[in-house]
């Protein structure tokens, strides 16, 4: 079977805007006001840049091989399989806690009427025995939505997609209309604009969930099988989703730091808390006596998560779909139905998904642990791009990235500030996550029997390996969550830079011959059946 080319320019945008407006704009600007009080308008001015920059790789490398799974096949073309495997596993693993994610939003939100779904330790929100069940059932019916066929799929998404364009728009306006100007955004007896300098302005791109909430960016790429004309339509989806989410975030963010009333920043923007603040922007509803907004965000915590979740469903399911076609795991995993949906991996997904819920407790615990591996992912991309020019510069390229080298790299660079500001105790759990995933890779070979055969292709890999731990070491000495402080700031950024230089190096030294990353890329081509169909 293959899969069926029924989504238009339209279906695609709103797969991208859809999945991007989901929990993050209902957190992220409570979070990041806390972390970097007035001055986290520049973290989201900062993420709005990064992500546009590496949003241009994305454009070139999704028109290029327009195929389900995308980000999951580009490291096995060009650094081969162990490469693939442990990118692909990265990129899996984001995509396949991102339905909890945006599960564990909407029940965080419904406990403010349902206490009985959580408990609240040290100000996380923990999924009691109900909220557990609740989240089993509306898991199950993002499966169900996936199951019926990509085209009902995206149909379903659109409404969800206009309802949260509207919702957040209401909410800037009322809360522009409820302030008092913009004194809050220079309180001196709440520390001023930037209460907790650069440290809490980067602080805040990974952990308030900035960064997170721009990740539906690059849905239409793993849509790409199933997108008429991908040529055209999956930049436009792309780079249009990341604007128009940055001017959402931006007027939300300035519009919610405007309207908390100066009693409750007492104690600084670090304790910033009101009644309500399980759902933060309903919370702040309430406080400033607009119940039916409140109302609104409350209904708008059910549809904007769980209208993410349908799109983050589908493509969890689409990147272990690609790992399944690249042999990685059984060949079981990526058949296809009638409806063109790999079923099977859409039902694994949902029983891992079920188990992220256990050692990730609230929501900007996952988030803080989640948008390192997109990162990581996100990384990857340009260092892929610039291999594949080498390897194969005859291919016909829809979206031709001017500059690409320079453009890369700084996408690459983008990336390793956000890994290092993320800190060591988020790097350090990365580092285990992708060890993990070496042991899976190992084990599976050993039972195959096929272990000494391939590791004589493991040399085209081990920059990953270089690249995790001067990462990590960094991170280590950094002044960011977990880190000793050794390195002073300002040295980071250079430091970053001189590993990102050197990473980008040995990396590009250790691409596959053309001939090989052509077999590989013929490979998968023709399993995934570039063939289209209307």
């Amino acid at each position: 079977m293959q899969f069926k080319r029924q989504i238009g320019a339209g279906g695609v945008m709103f797969a991208s805007i859809g999945a991007m407006v989901g929990s993050g704009w209902l957190f992220s600007s409570h979070y990041a006001a806390q972390l970097a009080g007035p001055a986290s308008i520049i973290t989201w001015l900062i993420a709005t840049v990064i992500i546009i920059v590496i949003a241009l790789p994305f454009a070139e490398l999704g028109t290029l091989f327009p195929i389900a799974g995308g980000i999951a096949n580009y490291p096995f073309f060009t650094h081969g399989k162990l490469a693939g495997f442990l990118l692909g596993w990265i990129s899996w693993l984001s995509f396949l806690v991102l339905t909890p994610i945006e599960v564990q939003a909407t029940i965080q939100y419904m406990s403010n009427f349902f206490p009985s779904l959580t408990r609240v330790e040290d100000k996380v929100y923990h999924l009691t025995g109900i909220g557990y069940v609740t989240a089993t059932f509306l898991m199950l019916a993002l499966v169900y939505v996936n199951s019926k066929g990509v085209k009902f799929m995206s149909d379903t998404n659109k409404y969800f997609s206009i309802w949260k364009l509207i919702i957040p728009a209401i909410a800037i306006i009322i809360f522009f209309l409820a302030s008092s100007g913009t004194k809050n955004l220079n309180l001196e007896s709440a520390g001023g604009f930037a209460p907790y300098g650069w440290h809490g302005i980067l602080s805040a791109l990974s952990l308030a969930g900035v960064v997170f909430s721009f990740n539906g960016f690059q849905i239409g790429i793993m849509m790409a099988a199933e997108t008429k004309n991908p040529q055209k339509n999956i930049p436009k989806a792309i780079i249009g989703s990341v604007f128009l989410g940055a001017l959402l975030y931006i007027l939300l963010q300035i519009s919610f730091l405007v309207a908390v009333p100066e009693a409750n920043l007492a104690n600084g923007w670090g304790a910033l808390t009101f009644s309500g603040d399980a759902g933060p922007l309903a919370g702040l509803a309430l406080v400033l006596g607009f119940s039916w907004v409140a109302w609104l965000l409350y209904i708008d915590a059910v549809v904007s998560p769980l209208g993410a979740g349908i799109v983050y469903a589908a493509s969890s399911t689409r990147v272990l779909y690609a790992l399944s076609a690249n042999g990685y795991i059984p060949e079981q995993i990526k058949k296809i139905d009638k409806n063109g949906i790999p079923k099977v991996s859409l039902w694994v997904n949902f029983a891992f998904g079920m188990l992220a819920f256990l050692p990730f407790p609230g929501w900007q615990s996952m988030v803080s642990f989640l948008s390192s591996t997109m990162i990581a992912g996100y990384a990857i991309v340009p260092i892929c791009l610039v291999a594949l020019r080498k390897q194969e510069p005859k291919l016909a390229r829809p979206f031709r990235l001017p500059k690409y080298i320079f453009v890369s790299f700084i996408a690459f660079y983008f990336c390793n500030l956000m890994l290092y500001w993320s800190g060591w105790t988020i790097m350090s759990k990365l580092f285990l996550a992708v060890l993990l995933g070496f042991v899976i890779y190992v084990s599976r070979l050993i039972y195959r029997r096929e272990l000494k055969e391939n590791i004589k292709t493991w040399k085209n890999s081990l920059w990953i390996l270089y690249y995790l731990i001067g990462l990590c070491g960094l991170a280590k000495f950094g002044q960011f969550a977990g880190g000793s402080g050794d390195i002073t700031e300002g040295y980071d950024f250079l430091l970053v830079g001189i590993l990102s230089i050197i990473i980008m190096y040995i990396a590009q030294k250790s691409i596959l011959t053309s001939k090989e990353a052509k077999a590989n890329i013929k490979m998968i081509l023709d399993e995934h059946n570039q063939t289209n169909t209307h």
